[in-house]
């Protein structure tokens, strides 16, 4: 007894207590973004949480949202996340261009990745984030672009080498998705370590493991108590997570270990007049090399672990994305066979009186009607539907309402593209929006799918090359029609199609 109240009694006031101050936070933050359209909530509890699915009829709800609330709306995932919306150029512009200084990732969506990814450049912010960025930016000159060309070039080959056995055993459709994937890990791995992936047997695990981390952090994301780092490390989705993180890491490690006694062996790069030594100026430098080359302004590089981390958000980040784009590409230049034809055309003009198929970097500035085509796919289908951040101070939006620090803020990239109010039609696959005397007037963040701003995708002119080779060979070569059923969304850290999305394909005569 204590102050004539039983065990029982202090307990019952104790969860009252918790109760109450539960109820007040609940109200208090949530009254902190009553400026914003409110949507109707599932209860007062549980929020918005579980209205938005990640399929075609949740991707559907998010269209009738932007429709409706035109730029922005508050949403509660629960009585614990608090979040505003935005969905519109002029309302997401400050917080894209907004100072690194202020600018942080959350947990929810970021912090499942850490211990696959550690400390990597997505996951950075401040200072320690800039920093970063400066040694990492050089690595993604145009110059070191160019000697990526013709690695894309061969894994597009290799693809379609494929197809062409596919064909030979009566085989005439493909899950683009499916074969689009295998031919982005094999360039990425073939750019960033110089492996071959058709010859050693480590890759090959380091893929599985890849493809197994990516599918287990959506699984985690999508299941409640697995938020709860004690439960999930002890569940047997947990520590196939670990497992295969140990893989991933390994194989990083071994590599970046091995590089970084070759160049330990080198002469002082700074006897070079180049600065860089022989090193730099092998034939087939990869992203590793660069990363042990780089310096800052006090002369200081990066860790191995540093390194390490930096090289496994590359192939994160690289390969489910690149493949998603890829692969809607496809889809809509199938469903949309006169464009689809525009693109050849201007591919095979390109290609005129050439012994090879083959293009090069000074090649891809003249595939004018096929970037057109490219941007619109990654426009209604962009690989990544939102971003999330939040700010260490308030932010301003038109209207004069104000975010309050510490919310979450859901940058939907997804509605901003399929903004009525943006796009007139925008449900429609029309490439010439991207036309330049049609683009002139379209506000500069009308289009984001690698971001925008400070924080913008530090490979984005990666992807592009990319994706412009392997569109450019392929429809050179084969046309692609369309499945034998209708395609439908599903959103797994990227754009994906539910049950794969199947297209057909035939071979072309290349003369």
């Amino acid at each position: 007894m204590l102050f004539g109240l039983s065990v029982t009694g202090i307990l019952a006031l104790s969860v009252a207590a918790l109760l109450c101050a539960l109820v007040t936070r609940i109200i208090i933050n949530r009254r902190a973004l009553r400026c914003f359209n409110q949507p109707p909530l599932r209860n007062w509890i549980m929020g918005h949480m579980g209205l938005m699915g990640h399929n075609e009829e949740g991707l559907q709800r998010v269209d009738d949202l932007v429709c409706k609330y035109g730029h922005s709306c508050s949403w509660f995932l629960g009585p614990f996340y608090n979040m505003v919306r935005l969905f519109h150029p002029d309302y997401i512009r400050s917080l894209l261009t907004a100072s690194a200084s202020i600018t942080l990732k959350d947990r929810i969506f970021y912090g499942f990745m850490k211990p696959w990814l550690g400390n990597c450049l997505l996951l950075q912010s401040g200072q320690e984030w800039s920093r970063h960025r400066r040694l990492l930016t050089p690595a993604f000159h145009f110059d070191i672009l160019k000697k990526y060309v013709h690695i894309f070039n061969q894994s597009t080959n290799i693809m379609h080498d494929e197809w062409r056995r596919l064909l030979a055993k009566g085989e005439h459709s493909v899950d683009m998705f499916e074969q689009i994937s295998s031919l982005t890990l094999d360039s990425l791995l073939k750019c960033t370590f110089s492996c071959d992936t058709h010859s050693q047997e480590k890759p090959r695990q380091y893929i599985s493991a890849i493809l197994d981390l990516s599918r287990l952090l959506v699984q985690r994301q999508h299941y409640l108590p697995y938020h709860w780092d004690w439960l999930y490390w002890r569940s047997a989705q947990g520590r196939r997570f670990q497992q295969a993180c140990a893989v991933v890491h390994q194989f990083t490690a071994d590599i970046v270990q091995e590089r970084r006694t070759q160049l330990d062996q080198q002469s002082d790069p700074e006897s070079h007049p180049e600065n860089t030594g022989r090193y730099r100026k092998r034939k087939n430098t990869d992203l590793i090399d660069l990363l042990l080359l780089a310096k800052d302004d006090k002369g200081e590089g990066l860790t191995n672990e540093e390194i390490k981390a930096h090289a496994d958000m590359f192939m994160f980040a690289g390969h489910d994305t690149t493949a998603s784009a890829l692969s809607w590409i496809f889809y809509n230049l199938a469903m949309n066979q006169d464009y689809q034809e525009r693109c050849r055309a201007e591919v095979r003009d390109l290609l005129a009186d050439r012994d090879t198929h083959t293009i090069g970097w000074e090649d891809l500035s003249q595939l004018t009607f096929t970037t057109m085509c490219i941007k619109e796919s990654l426009r209604l289908h962009s690989p990544v539907l939102a971003l999330t951040r939040y700010y260490s101070q308030n932010m301003k939006t038109p209207g004069d309402c104000v975010i309050p620090h510490g919310c979450l803020c859901l940058i939907s990239i997804y509605g901003v593209h399929r903004n009525p109010q943006v796009w007139p039609d925008p449900l429609v696959f029309d490439p010439t929006r991207f036309d330049p005397h049609n683009s002139d007037s379209r506000s500069p963040h009308a289009f984001i799918p690698f971001s925008a701003g400070p924080r913008n995708c530090i490979g984005q002119n990666f992807a592009m090359a990319e994706m412009k080779v392997v569109v450019a060979l392929t429809l050179a070569r084969f046309k692609i029609l369309p499945g034998p059923k209708p395609v439908r969304r599903l959103y797994q850290l990227v754009l994906r199609a539910e049950g794969g999305m199947i297209l057909h394909f035939q071979e072309l005569n290349e003369e």
